[in-house]
């Protein structure tokens, strides 16, 4: 078993600052359609953006990767179960990508506020 860890902590007013300069074709290149829809639908969506943005670096942090020119950031996305528990859901592209293998189990965390956001990401591999 290998077990994998990475943590990203984010300034929220640099995701705000991107927001405004690329628009919609920022948040395309980042996030899906269900994170976008779920965090323009909050009150404070820089800070949940962030957030999200945070738990896919802190993905590819936990893989040793960095992020290559074409490869699209919402390919990796933040859901949420019904207990509002965040987790990660990878499309079968990014996991070639990344070569990550289908039984890999991934934990995650975020947490946030006014100036920052933060989260933890760990993968086991059996």
């Amino acid at each position: 078993m290998k077990i994998l860890q990475g943590i990203d902590l984010v300034k929220v007013s640099r995701i705000e600052q991107l927001i405004k300069r690329s628009g919609k074709k920022f948040l395309d290149r980042v996030f899906s359609a269900g994170e976008q829809s779920y965090c323009s639908s909050k009150r404070m969506s820089c800070e949940h953006y962030a957030a999200r943005f945070a738990a896919k670096e802190a993905v590819l942090k936990a893989l040793k990767v960095k992020p290559q020119k074409g490869q699209k950031l919402s390919e990796i996305e933040v859901r949420r179960e019904a207990t509002g528990k965040p987790f990660i859901v990878l499309s079968k592209v990014i996991c070639r990508q990344l070569r990550l293998p289908a039984k890999a189990q991934i934990e995650l965390s975020v947490a946030h506020e006014r100036e920052y956001a933060i989260a933890t990401v760990v993968i086991v591999i059996p």
